[in-house]
């Protein structure tokens, strides 16, 4: 079965048009401006406000990332609000849930670099997880105090 366009890249352009965006139907890379984040935020209102402008734009980076790496899942056809709109949903959920993702993301890295015998890489990516543990395990204490 051919799944249709729900969103079209023409809507898209208009959207980031209105907004004042860049085309987001041309990025090549999972990269958000911090004023972009910030429009879209804006727009999208409500509780989305209450997140820092950071966790919000790291939240639009992965999502993008998702869309832009394998072009058969990119559900919202880089549509910034609708894309605004999962970042919200995510972080409703909790507020660390990218930090958890890279955290999860890394531990499969690791796997991978592992299996493959690839010390190197192994090493790299160990690194990165313990920081990314780190990082985390200072929001998990900051929630716990608040």
């Amino acid at each position: 079965m051919d799944i249709p366009e729900y969103i079209s890249k023409q809507e898209v352009q208009r959207i980031c048009n209105e907004l004042g965006l860049r085309d987001w139907t041309k990025l090549t890379a999972a990269k958000v401006e911090a004023n972009e984040a910030k429009i879209i935020q804006e727009h999208i209102g409500s509780e989305a406000l209450d997140i820092t402008i950071e966790e919000f734009q790291r939240g639009l980076e992965v999502e993008l990332e998702h869309g832009i790496q394998f072009q058969d899942a990119n559900v919202t056809n880089n549509h910034p609000l609708l894309t605004g709109k999962i970042v919200l949903a995510h972080l409703k959920e909790t507020l660390d849930y990218y930090s958890r993702l890279e955290v999860a993301e890394l531990e499969g890295d690791v796997l991978k670099a592992l299996v493959s015998d690839n010390k190197d890489k192994l090493v790299d990516k160990y690194r990165k997880l313990l920081h990314a543990k780190y990082l985390l395990s200072k929001q998990e204490a900051s929630q716990a105090q608040d």
